[in-house]
């Protein structure tokens, strides 16, 4: 797999797992978690994130971090 293909897969699992409990982008940020600008550039493709920051996202949307590899 590629390191893009992996980087896909997270933005994907990320709009996944942030949609299934209902949050909006706002939600995320008003929360003080990441700014909803950077979120979305993460969401669609145009922004890596970064290790800690998926971490903080994964215990956000209470998803082990293995979730955001899958496939």
């Amino acid at each position: 797999m590629t390191e893009k293909k992996i980087n896909q897969n997270i933005s994907h699992q990320l709009v996944k797992a942030r949609e299934e409990l209902g949050f909006t982008q706002m939600k995320v940020q008003n929360d003080k978690i990441i700014k909803q600008s950077t979120l979305s550039k993460i969401e669609n493709g145009v922004k890596n994130i970064s290790a800690a920051k998926l971490f903080i996202l994964a215990e956000y949307y209470k998803k082990p971090i293995e979730y955001f590899f899958e496939k």
